[in-house]
């Protein structure tokens, strides 16, 4: 029989990740704030806690999914939280974007108690989750790893792994560094175009057969010129990674002249209302400063 689970934040990502290992086999005790985000993974057969530290106590390895570093220290170290209810020797995987002296904290004083911090943050949207097909970015003891393998294989499509947590901490900042600057440059694109009188679709066409092919932008365009902004990653939580990058970028002295003005971007699609919107939806700044919309384009003319 599989070990049992315990699960964190059942949020966009958390859900169908939760879901997912219910479905592998692996018996589950769900916490969730909201409690009423938990009655899907009930109705499957999941147990449900009444506090973190319940969830910590029936389970080998508990997993975390939650939205920052403070609802993460929050749900770790509060009175009933995962930490008290650990038992000894046993695992607790955070695998949300936070920063890495959080996460480089944490696994101290999980080690200071005898017991195992890993941090394993994911790339990958609500259908990788649900298809098992996320990247995992493990840092933390190699022993405790190795215990989690059956689980980020049940997750993920591969795992990487590094002794210092921080380690995958900085690589998951380094990829959403990435995700953050090629969706704002590729929303100006899409209104430069429009702009000028091309259609989206014969954007995407020319991106499909070019060197920057790229599966991200086929997805995106197409959402966004149907003007589908449901999220799959909150535009407010690209912000805040932005601000975890910017924040790293300094302590390492390290200049991220691009990456500070995709955050201002970022930061002016959230304050525009958007979001709770997908980070996509930063597109819908340059289109006002535009006077345009990437779905009104002009029908394509070539031929």
């Amino acid at each position: 029989m599989q070990a049992t689970i315990g699960f964190v934040g059942l949020g966009t990502i958390g859900l169908p990740m939760a879901e997912r290992l219910l479905g592998q086999g692996f018996p589950m005790v769900v916490y969730n704030r909201t409690a009423a985000k938990a009655d899907a993974m009930a109705a499957r057969g999941a147990r449900r806690a009444a506090d973190p530290a319940e969830a910590a106590a029936a389970a080998e390895i508990v997993i975390t999914m939650v939205s920052d570093s403070a609802a993460l220290r929050e749900v770790a170290l509060r009175e009933r939280g995962i930490l008290s209810g650990l038992a000894t020797g046993n695992i607790h995987v955070d695998m949300s974007t936070v920063d890495p002296e959080t996460t480089a904290a944490l696994a101290g004083t999980y080690r200071e108690q005898d017991k195992f911090f890993l941090h394993a943050p994911v790339l990958g949207s609500k259908r990788a989750a649900a298809e098992g097909s996320l990247l995992i970015f493990a840092g933390g003891p190699r022993q405790a790893y190795e215990r989690c393998s059956h689980v980020f294989s049940a997750l993920g499509k591969k795992s990487w792994h590094w002794e210092e947590v921080a380690r995958a901490t900085g690589m998951k900042l380094a990829c959403n560094l990435l995700l953050g600057g090629l969706m704002a440059v590729y929303a100006e694109a899409l209104v430069f175009a429009a702009k000028a009188g091309i259609a989206p679709s014969d954007l995407m066409e020319v991106i499909s057969l070019s060197a920057l092919a790229a599966p991200n932008f086929q997805n995106k365009g197409r959402s966004i010129s149907q003007r589908n902004f449901v999220p799959n990653f909150y535009a407010s939580h690209m912000l805040k990674d932005m601000d975890l990058i910017l924040s790293a970028a300094e302590k390492l002295h390290v200049s991220l002249p691009a990456t500070a003005a995709v955050r201002e971007l970022f930061r002016a699609a959230v304050s525009s209302g958007f979001g709770r919107e997908d980070y996509s939806a930063v597109v819908k700044v340059l289109e006002e400063a535009a006077g345009c919309t990437v779905q009104k384009a002009a029908a394509s003319g070539a031929g």
